[in-house]
């Protein structure tokens, strides 16, 4: 499997925002000059903004300088019971941005350690990738399918050729807090032969890549 680029990195920390700020300080006030010092968001809220935290506080197009000495593109939202960040490079630089954002915050104006109050941690990746291998490949017995669209549809459509499309993986729907889904579907508008696909998953950056890989070798078995 062939990355061709990262569309979404995004990392989510669930915790209550509340417990972060115990004492009710008008942190906004004095973090929004600093994030946006720090970080050179282009998009952030005024000082003078009455935040709302159930709506998401949004910190947009700013800088971060990865392990790698690398300087990337971070956006990041604050919630009630949590913190997105996301990115176009990987979830760990993602969650090195929020690590180190926490960290700094804690230290800074003696407030509570982010480990105090995480909750858990999901992430949702969202790459574009190349194969030859092709998806009907998982069941032969598709291509029937495929034939049979390709000689029954109109001929309004000057006719066209069908092939399977795509596949995904959902998670238990009873469940009130659910991950996102896998899929892994061909991209829109895009020509088959280009062979160019896009995959959704609730992973690190580096796993969704290794779950591609391994869908890979079971179409080629």
């Amino acid at each position: 499997m062939k990355l061709l680029s990262v569309n979404l990195a995004r990392s989510l920390w669930f915790c209550n925002i509340l417990e972060l700020n115990p004492k009710g300080l008008s942190l906004y006030r004095i973090i929004i000059p600093l994030l946006v010092d720090a970080y050179k968001f282009k998009v952030y809220p005024s000082v003078n903004d009455v935040v709302d935290e159930s709506k998401g506080v949004k910190f947009d197009h700013g800088e971060f300088i990865n392990k790698d000495g690398n300087p990337i593109i971070i956006n990041m939202t604050v919630y009630n019971d949590g913190i997105t960040a996301d990115t176009r490079s990987s979830t760990d630089d993602s969650d090195a941005f929020l690590l180190e954002i926490l960290t700094r915050l804690s230290e800074d104006f003696n407030l509570p350690s982010y480990k105090e109050t995480l909750r858990g941690i999901a992430y949702a990746s969202q790459l574009y990738v190349s194969t030859d291998k092709s998806l009907e490949l998982i069941n032969p017995k598709l291509k029937e399918i495929s034939r049979y669209l390709s000689t029954n549809v109109s001929s309004a459509f000057g006719g066209i050729a069908f092939e399977f499309g795509g596949i995904s993986f959902w998670p238990d729907q009873r469940m009130a807090n659910k991950p996102f889904n896998f899929s892994f579907e061909r991209i829109l508008n895009v020509p088959f032969p280009e062979k160019r696909y896009f995959s959704a998953a609730p992973l690190q950056t580096e796993k969704h890549i290794e779950l591609l890989n391994k869908l890979e070798s079971i179409l080629s078995e």
